[in-house]
């Protein structure tokens, strides 16, 4: 029940949001699981007798949450996620790169899927502010932008845009749609960048219109944005990578040490 006016009258909860709850409950309890097919607008007006249009309300909230998909003919289903398990504390261990295996190819076929990764465009570009302070490069100084999305069984999970100086950059494979055997970090190793720490930070936000398009993602669905520099024997920045990912379709791993 909502709180009581000035008149001490309380408000009611509106029905479409009380069938929602309702309907919230039972797939957050395990009572709908995923890939279950919701009663239809028809069926939930009448066992709550309201209108079918307050029934449709109350689906377009739990779609706006993320938690029901309407699949066009065949009505509407709890959500069945599969998420995409991104492993920090392997994905750009050596053996890897030595084996020719870049990153994303690596935790796809770990998981049973099939990669692919689209190269959307590879430019030379003033380096964005915060990608400049990471490189310590002058203010719009020019850097190479290599723009991709990932996709595993041909479902989007990430797009991608790393940001190299051009003094490492120009004139390189790194200028190629395919670097290296061994992905991007091979060719900057081959290069004589050696990578030897990687420092990432990880924030959460709604996707903007040209994110939600590219990743096809569902109403309410947020992103995960990640930001990750690469370094170094010598301590230098030597590459940047700004990624976003579908916050429904991602996890993110880690294994941390403790003294």
């Amino acid at each position: 029940m909502g709180g009581p006016t000035r008149d001490g009258q309380a408000h009611a909860t509106p029905p479409s949001r009380r069938i929602a709850g309702e309907l919230r409950r039972a797939i957050l309890d395990g009572e709908l699981v995923p890939g279950q097919r919701l009663p239809s607008e028809r069926e939930l007006a009448s066992k709550h007798g309201t209108a079918r249009n307050t029934a449709r309300q109350a689906i377009a909230i739990l779609q706006a949450e993320g938690l029901v998909d309407a699949q066009h003919g065949r009505g509407v289903f709890v959500r069945q996620p599969r998420m995409f398990l991104r492993v920090a504390h392997d994905r750009y261990a050596r053996h890897h790169r030595d084996a020719g295996r870049p990153p994303f190819r690596t935790e796809a076929e770990a998981q049973g899927l099939v990669p692919r990764v689209e190269v959307r465009a590879i430019q030379q570009v003033p380096a964005p502010d915060w990608v400049a302070g990471q490189l310590t490069l002058g203010a719009g100084e020019l850097v190479l932008r290599r723009r991709n999305r990932y996709l595993a069984d041909e479902e989007p999970v990430e797009l991608a845009d790393t940001y190299v100086p051009l003094m490492i950059a120009d004139g390189t494979s790194l200028m190629h749609e395919v670097p290296a055997v061994g992905g991007i970090y091979a060719a900057l190793e081959q290069l004589g960048h050696r990578l030897a720490r990687i420092d990432e930070q990880v924030t959460a936000r709604m996707p903007l219109a040209e994110e939600t398009e590219a990743l096809a993602l569902m109403a309410g669905v947020p992103v995960l944005e990640l930001r990750h520099t690469s370094y170094d024997e010598r301590g230098i920045a030597f590459e940047v990578t700004h990624s976003i990912l579908p916050a429904d379709r991602n996890a993110l791993t880690f294994q941390l040490p403790v003294d």
